[in-house]
């Protein structure tokens, strides 16, 4: 009798030990999985190219279109963006001749800190002339539609979502300085095409990488 109560307090004591583990071992997969989750999807480097801004004054590298043409003597060329900067300013429009849609804006601001969530401290200062609709967020960018407000006038989602109304923003610190990459405030987007200088934005990289 004896024996047989020691074999059942044995197995009880297996099967809770068994019951403690599952939970623990079911908790660690939900976290890793919650972790990946949090992870911002991949820079896709595919139909882009490396442009070096130190000729302007600026020690990064900025990824754009690889476009092609061919020249007056028919010789195939990559095509260079079109900047506008002021020497001695620490603000650049940058566009592709060959593509509208693609204008954006860089502005170095040395060693004052940038955050998205300071970015949405400036879209609140304009909040009574647009109205701001968030996207997609990542611990350094923001994709985010913007519109001037309706008054009483209300707008489906279905046709808001076919306005060019997009914008985006990126934070970066390079070597030290913060820097800020952005659509062209006076441009009109549409998602797609806000996507597309998202992504090059965020694969700017400093000159010593």
């Amino acid at each position: 009798m004896k024996k047989v109560t020691y074999i059942l307090a044995l197995s009880s004591l297996f099967l809770v030990s068994c019951g403690e583990d599952k939970p623990k071992e079911e908790h660690s997969v939900v976290k890793e999985h919650q972790e990946e989750e949090k992870k911002d999807p991949e820079v896709n480097l595919s139909e882009l190219r490396e442009f070096d801004l130190s000729d302007y004054d600026l020690d990064a590298i900025l990824f754009i279109p690889e476009r092609h043409y061919i020249d007056a003597d028919e010789q195939d060329q990559l095509e260079d963006p079109v900047i506008e900067h002021a020497e001695g300013e620490a603000f650049w429009n940058v566009m592709m001749r060959s593509d509208k849609n693609w204008d954006i804006t860089i502005e170095d601001w040395g060693d004052e800190e940038q955050t998205i969530e300071g970015q949405k401290k400036i879209h609140q200062e304009t909040s009574d002339v647009y109205d701001y609709n968030y996207i997609e967020e990542g611990k350094d960018y923001l994709l985010y539609q913007r519109a001037l407000k309706m008054g009483s006038t209300t707008m489906d989602d279905k046709t808001a979502a076919k306005m060019p109304n997009y914008h985006f923003v990126v934070v970066k610190n390079i070597d030290g300085n913060y820097i800020t990459i952005k659509s062209n405030d006076m441009g009109e987007f549409r998602k797609i095409s806000a996507k597309k200088m998202l992504n090059s934005a965020r694969a700017t990289k400093s000159i010593k990488e």
